[in-house]
């Protein structure tokens, strides 16, 4: 309690000096008025001198006056002193030009009410200069310079007590943007900047891409590589022939997967295709090769979150697959598959996207053969040799998104075989032409895959 009054009393005592009006009819914490503490302040123990004779609080007074003195000659520096404007962009300092004509003016007048010289700029733009908290450092009229305590004082004295805020906030809306903040920057039109995971996910989506413009329920594109339906923004389905991300497409791979999507998860299941057993090699460049793979049947999933995706299947040959092998006396097919990748997008300007996939992946091969078979049915399926292969996986995919001229390009590089892909927008947003184009370039080449196969399909998309 002691301690509590104490404070108080002192207080009483240094108020007075720094606020003069407060002179008379204070009460102390102890009861005393002011007048009683004058009483007090010349009594000795009040008046103790320090080192250089004067009373403490007297010292304390001119320790006061002398940081005032500090303070106008700093604000007295800064408001004579001068930068040249392309140094600032070297700083955190915003600096923009006040696009709204209603503060511009207002803000004219405040200061004129100041300096009345100022009217000769009256054509000029307000420019202004502050820290990124806010503060003002200058306003600038053509070459009339307000800075400091001059301009904080011509406006506190405007009648408009939120224009100092007003103009502060202004740079939000400045038609100077690259100047406001310099962590702030335009992109121009030939600028390279990485892409945004979402975007990427919509943009290389094929049905978001090649969607009407106005929103649709459900969106379908069939093509000879299959059907791929989505129903709103997160669930579809898709049948899908071939096996694209070995480097097998159409019915190279031999099988045919069910999938259904939920937003950026598919799963379901695949199992033997039939066709392709005898198929014609047409003259070069189209060369549709028979399948050298014969399909199994089990689960699959895959997946694409943006930065990471993959791919995993789990199959075996069954007895109920013997009927449309390739060769029963020795064929080969696909038990197992697991693959993963980093990706990421670059935008090289507004219609020009590239999206690159860098992963690896595995795969196992199996050789069987059928014994016992008669009249093209039945046997028992003897397994032979296993081949695991462990492999990089590389994709890379370029798309033009331009409204008049819509295609796309991907190379896919995986177990020593490049998959090369084209698609070309015929009719918009309707009809466009995919042709794909497997070249292996292993020196010895696997019994089970072709020396190259080509194919071109129609994609027919419809919206509802």
């Amino acid at each position: 309690m002691r301690k509590s009054n104490a404070r108080r009393s002192l207080s009483l005592l240094v108020l007075p000096l720094m606020f003069p009006g407060i002179t008379t009819g204070v009460v102390s914490a102890t009861g005393t008025t002011h007048d009683e503490t004058k009483t007090a302040l010349a009594s000795p123990a009040a008046t103790a001198n320090t080192a250089d004779g004067k009373p403490a609080i007297q010292a304390l007074k001119d320790s006061i006056d002398e940081l005032d003195e500090d303070l106008n000659l700093l604000q007295h520096f800064l408001e004579v002193s001068t930068a040249e404007p392309e140094r600032l962009l070297h700083t955190n300092l915003r600096r923009w030009v006040i696009s709204n004509p209603v503060l511009r003016d207002s803000l004219f007048l405040a200061l004129m009410a100041a300096d009345s010289s100022l009217q000769s700029e009256a054509g000029a733009e307000a420019e202004v200069l502050s820290t990124p908290s806010a503060d003002l450092i200058e306003v600038r009229f053509g070459n009339a310079v307000f800075k400091g305590m001059t301009l904080k004082d011509a406006l506190n004295k405007s009648g408009n007590h939120r224009l100092y805020a007003r103009v502060a906030e202004s740079y939000k809306y400045s038609k100077d943007i690259e100047l406001r903040d310099n962590a702030f920057k335009l992109r121009t039109p030939s600028e390279v900047e990485l892409m945004t995971y979402d975007r990427i996910l919509h943009d290389f989506d094929p049905l978001s891409r090649a969607g009407r413009p106005q929103p649709r329920s459900t969106r379908v594109d069939a093509s000879l590589y299959g059907i791929l339906v989505k129903s709103g923004p997160t669930w579809g389905g898709e049948i899908r022939i071939g096996g694209d991300e070995l480097g097998y497409p159409f019915w190279s791979a031999g099988k045919v997967a069910f999938l259904v999507s939920s937003d950026r998860v598919k799963f379901g299941f695949e199992i033997p295709l039939a066709a392709g057993l005898h198929a014609p090699e047409l003259f070069p460049p189209f060369v549709i090769r028979k399948r050298q793979l014969d399909g199994t049947r089990g689960f699959v999933a895959e997946a694409d979150f943006g930065p990471v995706g993959g791919k995993v299947s789990f199959t075996r040959l069954s007895d109920s697959d013997l009927d449309n092998l390739t060769d029963p006396r020795l064929f080969y097919y696909v038990t197992g598959v697991a693959q993963a990748y980093y990706s990421f997008g670059v935008a090289l300007n507004p219609t020009n996207i590239v999206r690159v996939k860098v992963g690896g992946g595995v795969h196992r091969v199996n050789q069987a053969s059928v014994t016992g078979q008669t009249g093209g049915s039945g046997g028992t399926i003897v397994t032979g040799l296993s081949s695991e292969f462990l492999t990089p996986y590389l994709k890379f995919e370029f798309l033009n998104r331009d409204q008049s001229d819509k295609f796309g390009l991907s190379v896919q590089f995986y177990e020593l075989t490049f998959l090369f892909t084209g698609n070309l927008e015929i009719v918009p947003n309707i009809l466009s032409l995919e042709a794909k184009y497997t070249w292996p370039i292993a020196p010895d080449r696997p019994p089970w895959q072709s020396p190259e196969f080509f194919i071109v399909s129609p994609h027919i998309r419809l919206s509802f």
